[in-house]
């Protein structure tokens, strides 16, 4: 049995349903490799009473080691945020079934709920990107401007530790006429020091620490002015 738990994005966020998976799995592990750890393990184990191993990106997808435990003994895959928001979570979740291993998961908060919080409508938004602190991808710009056509907010992910100012920078590089576009930086969604930043994309300065992520406003309602109004 393959338990797929998402932990939520701080503590006190993974459900109930996540919670008795944990405690009644012989293994937990957990992986940290596509978010920035914001939950505290060590006060997770003491809730539940489990042992929690973290796998590195390899050990996961190149050595299976999530799968080969849930084929012998009930097993829990802790993850950030919501379990399978990542793709490569889905795909561990599809190759256990094509095993035949029994999977269930337990959902959670993650950055696609959390950007409610700006004001703007998650209705609205088009395809989400994520820009790489290493590279300049010209996919970003293209679903970029496929969003914009139809006036859709863009939501634009970050490598993990990437700050959310010298993202933007590299935006403005990848393509000059986002300079004056109006944006979000939301910093350490659901986190106690939660911030949200609002202007120009040029103009905006992150202030705390990551994970940070930018938001690129499309066409906006009446409600939707209202609600930015207040940054």
């Amino acid at each position: 049995m393959l338990h797929i738990v998402g932990l939520g994005l701080d503590n006190g966020e993974v459900t109930e349903k996540g919670l008795e998976a944990i405690k009644n799995s012989e293994e937990v592990f957990a992986e940290f490799y596509t978010n920035t750890e914001t939950v505290d393990l060590e006060a997770l184990e003491e809730k539940t009473g489990k042992n929690i191993e973290k796998l590195s990106r390899e050990e996961i997808e190149r050595n299976d080691r999530i799968l080969k435990s849930a084929e012998e003994k009930d097993t829990a895959f802790l993850v950030s945020g919501d379990p399978l928001t990542a793709t490569t979570h889905y795909d561990i979740k599809h190759r256990a079934e094509e095993k035949r291993i029994n999977v269930e998961v337990a959902h959670a908060p993650s950055i696609f709920t959390s950007i409610a919080e700006t004001g703007l409508n998650v209705y609205k938004f088009g395809r989400t990107v994520t820009l790489p602190e290493n590279s300049k991808p010209e996919s970003i710009i293209d679903h970029i401007e496929k969003n914009d056509s139809i006036g859709l907010h863009t939501l634009i992910l970050l490598d993990i530790n990437y700050d959310a100012t010298e993202a933007s920078e590299k935006l403005v590089e990848m393509n000059e006429e986002l300079k004056d576009r109006e944006a979000l930086i939301l910093e350490r969604a659901n986190l106690d020091d939660q911030n949200i930043l609002h202007g120009e994309l040029v103009s905006l300065e992150s202030k705390g620490d990551t994970p940070h992520c930018i938001i690129l406003v499309g066409d906006k309602s009446h409600k939707e002015e209202e609600n930015l109004s207040v940054y």
